[in-house]
């Protein structure tokens, strides 16, 4: 129990799967939940975006979805997986992320939804929680990496949906997990190197 991390019984790993397994849960339940929303708010936006703006914000997605992952714990490996099955269709999730974006900010700006500095504390304390380092070392890494405008955006579409879901009546179905059928690699396959 020791060697597999520093528990002091088998109830104490128990208890740790188990939380882990809620937080995941949880997770893919606030997913699932935000791609509903998202989904009917969308359905009627069927204006086309410029290719260059499609471009240039599928690495900013990209960006988004390690963010939000990272603030939810999860692994490096699991992020990793995520990205590559967010590769394989790229511009057509920006395309669909973006629409999501503006109706979200045409929201957040009629219901008057802002980021607070505590709501940037919560979220850098939790990356760093994930990532083991200190909070005003995370926010130095997401100033300097250009960041922090990412982070608001999280911030403000999630109090929107939270916004939207308090005022849903919403059915509990059953989670059913995605198969998966990849794995984790840490560099693209036509990168360079």
């Amino acid at each position: 129990l020791d060697a597999i991390g520093g528990f002091g019984s088998v109830e104490e790993v128990r208890d740790f799967l188990r939380g882990e397994l809620n937080r995941q849960l949880e997770f893919h339940r606030q997913r699932q939940i935000r791609q509903q929303i998202t989904g009917i708010l969308t359905a009627s936006a069927n204006w086309d975006l410029p290719p260059d703006l499609l471009r240039r914000q599928s690495r900013r997605e990209l960006d988004r979805a390690i963010l939000e992952m990272r603030s939810n714990k999860f692994s490096d490996d699991q992020i990793r997986s995520y990205v590559n099955q967010m590769r394989e269709n790229i511009l057509e999730s920006t395309s669909k992320a973006l629409k999501e974006h503006f109706i979200l900010e045409r929201i957040a700006e009629q219901e008057k939804v802002e980021a607070e500095p505590q709501d940037y504390d919560d979220e850098i304390r939790l990356i760093a929680d994930q990532s083991d380092e200190s909070p005003p070392r995370v926010r130095a890494r997401l100033e300097k990496r250009g960041q922090m405008d990412t982070l608001r955006n999280q911030i403000i579409e999630r109090k929107v949906i939270g916004l939207i879901t308090a005022a849903a009546q919403l059915t509990d179905t059953p989670y059913e997990p995605p198969v998966v059928t990849d794995f984790a690699v840490d560099l693209s396959l036509c990168e360079a190197g």
